[in-house]
């Protein structure tokens, strides 16, 4: 049987529904990554890491179709960005979740691809767990990089080095789609100015939590260096992330859903 969701028909998904899989709903947007990146690029590490974990897994996972658009207004002074608001990407998110439970799926996991979509993506994780018994939760791909394979594979200066179509981000891609790379127009550049309690590195969280017009601080479209990217450094970071997703899908899936508990009444 296929792993695909979309590829089920409804008497096959009723079925499905039966064995309990874990939903993967990979997410990504379509915006500018530089000169040198697509727009696909998150979604296409999110679906494309998704699914090489899930065929791992299988039957005990199902692939979802890829949510393609999120939240990046604040890339659309760069042609080509396709900006989603919030409130509806997190409606839009939550029903494809709440669709799922109501269907008898009873755990659910959103593998994020895009930075910007985090706030949002747990907020519908949290829908669907508020208003319905299943499990939902986010997960979004670098941070199951586990920390000696970050510190052995990039180096990009830090803070600032590994934001946004940067080494990781082109590396991965060099990996997973290098026709989609044109590494003649990699330019570094880290425009941001980072402080003591404000930077932008995928690899440690700024204490503050913000978000800003990327053409104030960057003219390229780029904060990061990714002329320091190679395929063989995407290969060893995509298997990492890979390796650490399935062990996640499969603690999902091994995990119990607890029965509720009203207190109000002695």
């Amino acid at each position: 049987m296929t792993y695909l969701y979309h590829e089920h028909s409804w008497p096959q998904i009723r079925e499905a529904a039966a064995r309990k899989p874990v939903c993967v709903i990979p997410c990504g947007t379509v915006e500018q990554h530089g000169p040198h990146l697509p727009l696909s690029t998150d979604f296409i590490t999110a679906g494309m890491i998704s699914e090489l974990a899930v065929k791992q897994v299988a039957p005990d996972a199902l692939l979802l179709p890829t949510i393609y658009y999120g939240f990046n207004e604040h890339h659309m002074d760069f042609p080509g960005t396709v900006a989603i608001p919030g409130p509806t990407y997190i409606d839009y998110a939550a029903h494809v979740g709440l669709s799922l439970a109501r269907h008898g799926f009873d755990k659910i996991l959103y593998v994020n691809g895009h930075g910007s979509n985090r706030p949002f993506l747990e907020i519908a994780a949290r829908e669907v767990c508020n208003r319905t018994d299943a499990f939902a939760g986010l997960v979004s791909w670098w941070s199951l990089i586990p920390r000696e394979v970050m510190e052995r594979t990039l180096t990009s200066e830090m803070p600032g080095g590994v934001s946004h179509a940067c080494e990781l981000e082109t590396s991965v891609l060099l990996y997973l789609r290098p026709d989609l790379v044109d590494m003649s127009k990699a330019v570094k550049e880290t425009g941001f100015r980072p402080g003591r309690y404000m930077w932008r590195d995928l690899r440690v969280s700024s204490p503050l939590v913000f978000n800003e017009q990327w053409s104030r601080f960057s003219r390229t479209g780029i904060q990061g260096d990714p002329t320091l990217a190679s395929a063989e450094k995407g290969r060893v970071i995509v298997e990492a992330v890979v390796e650490n997703l399935v062990g996640l899908i499969r603690e999902l899936r091994e995990r119990e859903i607890l029965p509720r508990v009203d207190h109000h009444q002695p």
